[in-house]
């Protein structure tokens, strides 16, 4: 038989060396995939929030090309936080994001909106275009919306709305209750007894590191310099796999776990420590609508899927209640 030729041997070794690199780098290839997904991801979000911040603002004038100063007009704007039945207790105690100036409701026919007056000069179209872009500014409005909502909750169901949700008058918040009342009046309804929970199941540095089969081992003088290296990049592989398949394991059997105590079920996309401020790999991510009686049920369920996963390097995390913003997506749609 004739002996291949150099160039031949040489197609044949690639050839191997492409068989053998082939898992290794599928699964390089998806870990790079999903943190390239994740940082698109985060770029659309910020582009939506200030996106829909500006859609929120029906009725207001146009942005002029410039703004060197702004003088004081003293119009004020309705600035809605959320919906509720009409006759339920409004938070009026509660700071508004202007000016501390309370909420207060603005009812028509079933339903209600939670609203504080804020002036047109800095929550119209022009103004917020810069104050989105302030850090400061934005936090602080965040937290007083946030304050609003959450004291609204701790009196009745509601439908929160987002952030800077501007109308130029009474009358418009009616026109937009009057729209829209059948798709708020349905969320009421569905949320009615329930708060949002969020669940996170984390893996601290470590935790997830797949080590080869012991079966796989050889001995220091049984391969050659290459085929060892080869062999232990398949190791490397293998052991990537398995941590990818504990990974998806442990997130399954967690949110499982909730989800069968939760009138609904959500899973968000994963955050980045540099996002979240969380120590090692975020697995879960998950919100869960669930009705109010049994909230200790749920607390019991996280303490024991805790306990269970904190020798393995698992930390398993409750957080809320929250504004069911997750449920209500639709119905927030509806009031721009």
């Amino acid at each position: 038989m004739d002996e291949p030729t150099p160039t031949e041997a040489l197609r044949t070794a690639l050839d191997r060396l492409g068989e053998e690199l082939a898992a290794d780098v599928l699964v390089q290839a998806r870990r790079e995939a999903v943190d390239r997904a994740t940082s698109i991801l985060a770029d659309e979000i910020t582009r939506s929030v200030l996106d829909n911040a500006r859609a929120h603002l029906p009725g207001v004038a146009p942005a002029r090309k410039s703004r060197p100063r702004r003088e004081s007009s003293g119009a004020p704007a309705h600035y809605v936080y959320g919906i509720i039945w009409a006759g339920e207790a409004t938070p009026e105690d509660a700071h508004g994001v202007a000016d501390g100036r309370p909420p207060f409701a603005v009812e028509h026919g079933r339903l209600a909106a939670i609203a504080s007056l804020v002036p047109l000069d800095e929550f119209d179209e022009e103004a917020l275009h810069e104050n989105l872009n302030d850090v400061e500014w934005l936090e602080r409005t965040a937290r007083a919306h946030e304050a609003v909502l959450d004291a609204a909750l701790a009196e009745a169901t509601v439908v929160p709305l987002r952030l800077c949700t501007i109308y130029r008058g009474e009358e418009q918040v009616r026109e937009m209750l009057d729209r829209e009342g059948p798709v708020f009046e349905d969320a009421l309804r569905r949320l009615e007894g329930k708060t949002e929970w969020g669940v996170k199941l984390l893996a601290q540095p470590g935790a997830l590191h797949g080590s080869p089969p012991e079966g796989d081992a050889q001995e220091p003088g049984g391969l050659s310099r290459g085929a060892a290296y080869m062999q232990g990049k398949r190791d490397e592989a293998r052991a990537r796999e398995d941590a990818v398949r504990q990974a998806e394991e442990w997130a399954h059997q967690v949110h499982e776990r909730i989800a069968a105590l939760a009138a609904e079920a959500l899973l968000n996309p994963l955050q980045n420590p540099e996002v979240s401020g969380h120590t090692g790999e975020m697995l879960l991510n998950g919100v869960y609508l669930v009705d109010d009686a049994d909230e200790e049920v749920l607390r019991d369920e996280v303490e024991a899927l805790a306990a269970e996963f904190e020798p393995l390097g698992g930390a398993v995390e409750l957080s809320g209640p929250w504004p069911p913003y997750n449920f209500v997506k639709g119905s927030i749609e509806a009031a721009r």
